[in-house]
């Protein structure tokens, strides 16, 4: 079970001082969510929780109920990091059936402590996921409502076909018209117009929690996607280091 958390943590590597074999002898828990539920509350320190299954939405609940999703979590993604070294700021629901896996806190802090190339995978980790919310704030800001659903549809297909979860230019996407909305800034007026633009064009559409691509180059364009604002950010040198050092036939 412990697998998939170590590869997760592997793409922001390399893991060294024996962090792969602590991680593997750990006891993670196992908990399943319903679409809609409550992940992660606001306020919740960090204990490495990984999304193993499905998606969920990172979000931020005004007073008067109204929300910015600005975040779409995949499995293999750690979901609570901004609880690292403090108290997190949003919350994370679950947008389908999913299952999150996590470390004991005290265990978590514990192996910060001991294994520093755990703890710099892990701001490695910060600093990717920032990097793709910066793009969402470029979004926001800048690209008009068909760029900015273009860009989002791209980040959810190629992200899922990374994980070998798209099949024949589809991928999950269970979401409705008002999440689309609450993550793109935009009514839900305009996203059905935007939604049935793009289905109109042949670019993409939605049905049945099940997002089609049809046509992945003009979708990009339209889009300006750059898949390199999602790649784990990883430090070159280290990598090439230990790739050196590593004994011959050793794995990941």
């Amino acid at each position: 079970m412990n697998r998939l958390l170590i590869a997760s943590l592997d793409r922001f590597g390399p893991l060294r001082e024996g962090v792969r074999e602590r991680l593997s002898e750990c006891a993670l828990t196992s908990q399943t969510f319903e679409a809609g539920e409550l992940v992660v509350p606001v306020g919740e320190r960090s204990s490495l929780r990984l999304l193993a299954r499905g998606l969920a939405v990172k979000q931020s609940v005004l007073k008067d109920g109204a929300r910015q999703i600005f975040g779409v979590a995949a499995p293999g993604d750690l979901i609570d990091l901004a609880g690292l070294f403090v108290a997190t700021d949003y919350e994370v629901r679950a947008l389908a059936p999913c299952e999150v896996r996590k470390l004991g806190a005290r265990e978590f802090r514990a192996m910060l402590q001991d294994h520093a190339s755990l703890l710099a995978a892990l701001c490695r980790a910060v600093l990717t996921e920032a990097r793709a919310q910066r793009n969402a704030m470029v979004s926001l800001g800048r690209r008009s409502a068909a760029a900015r659903t273009a860009n989002l549809f791209c980040e959810i297909y190629w992200r899922q076909k990374t994980l070998g979860l798209a099949k024949d230019a589809r991928c999950a996407f269970p979401a409705v018209q008002g999440d689309i909305a609450d993550a793109l800034g935009l009514s839900v007026v305009h996203i059905h117009r935007v939604l049935r633009g793009l289905r109109d064009d042949g670019l993409a559409v939605i049905k049945n929690g099940v997002l089609q691509i049809l046509d992945w180059e003009r979708l990009v364009a339209l889009g300006d996607f750059d898949p390199e604002a999602f790649r784990p950010q990883i430090d070159e040198d280290e990598s090439a280091a230990a790739r050196r050092s590593a004994p011959l036939g050793a794995g990941a």
